[in-house]
């Protein structure tokens, strides 16, 4: 009897599985992360080159004195003794055009997407990130520069928006590219961009006079203290959709494990067949379990209607996620 309701519960657990819905990326959201792996791919934590460090996907706290006021996500952070500078990354494709304070990206398939004004949005994240420097007591260099960079050259802008100091071109930036002498593309372009973020300092110390640099201890505890700052985490989910935010906890039953305790750029990843045939027989004849974690909650038996507790970004609220529509998550 005992090996009959086994047998049902392996086949409810199997139903549960076959029946999850596959939920797909949008196209636009896509390749912005396509942009982001490579970033990531590209620098682990930080690189320094000459007398600036760059950074990628850091949080920054909206407001330091109010702690739930949330966090930005600033795409590249490069800092120097004279300078710091926010990036912003984007790989849209199209044809942009402004209206008001909406930026309208327009696909080749005829669909509009509204943007909020990226170099409004990135001078903000800045202000944010140098306040919570200056309220380290960490002094701050007085040229901040803001950028957007369009590295998609099947983007095309009104030629008064390219030639705005902020905006930075596919074009323009291979001009940097091209004279770098690293191997690799993934080296000429972090490279290029702190060369282009160190040529904007020069030309602003041109035209304004000498901004003075901050000593060697401030610059040090810059480092330092970007270097601290947390990414978001992130969940795969069936089907190929990717949503970033805090791993809160798993709930497995009426355990609760928190991810607080999961060092930081691990992955979870849940081990599970997805043909719906091999799983059916795995779940009539076998005995193993039918769907599992990694480590560190590998000795956790679960089912796909235990679930984990995530605060996605921009959310007012945390949301529970059922482990059957999970592929991985990956700890910031």
């Amino acid at each position: 009897m005992q090996r009959q309701s086994s047998k049902a519960q392996r086949l409810e657990i199997w139903r549960q599985i076959v029946s999850a819905k596959r939920e797909p990326e949008l196209e636009e959201v896509a390749a912005g992360r396509d942009a982001e792996q490579a970033l990531r791919s590209m620098v682990t934590d930080h690189l320094s080159w000459k007398t600036a460090s760059i950074f990628h996907s850091k949080r920054v706290p909206r407001d330091t004195r109010l702690p739930g006021s949330g966090r930005y996500e600033i795409d590249l952070i490069v800092v120097s003794p004279k300078q710091i500078s926010a990036i912003e990354i984007k790989n849209w494709s199209g044809r942009l055009r402004i209206d008001g304070e909406k930026w309208i990206q327009e696909r080749r398939n005829g669909a509009e997407i509204s943007h909020e004004n990226p170099l409004s949005k990135n001078k903000e994240k800045l202000d944010c990130l140098c306040a919570l420097l200056e309220a380290r007591n960490i002094r701050v260099p007085s040229a901040r520069i803001c950028r957007v960079i369009f590295w998609n050259k099947n983007l095309n802008v009104p030629l008064e928006m390219a030639k705005r100091d902020e905006i930075v071109m596919n074009h323009e930036l291979e001009n940097f590219l091209g004279n770098q002498k690293a191997t690799g593309f993934a080296e000429r372009f972090l490279i290029s961009v702190l060369e282009l973020c160190l040529d904007q300092e020069a030309s602003m110390i041109a035209a304004d006079g000498f901004f003075q640099a901050v000593p060697s201890r401030d610059y040090a505890s810059a480092v330092q203290a970007i270097t601290s700052l947390e990414t978001f985490d992130k969940i795969e989910l069936l089907g190929g959709r990717v949503i970033s935010g805090d791993l809160l906890e798993l709930r497995v039953g009426q355990d609760r494990h928190k991810f607080k305790s999961v060092p930081s750029g691990s992955e979870v990843n849940v081990f599970c067949t997805r043909n719906k045939v091999v799983l059916f027989f795995s779940a009539l004849l076998g005995s193993s379990p039918l769907i599992s974690l990694s480590q560190p909650f590998s000795t956790f038996p679960i089912s796909p209607s235990d679930r984990v507790l995530f605060h996605q970004a921009g959310a007012p609220k945390p949301e529970e996620i059922e482990i059957g529509r999970v592929v991985r998550m990956v700890r910031g």
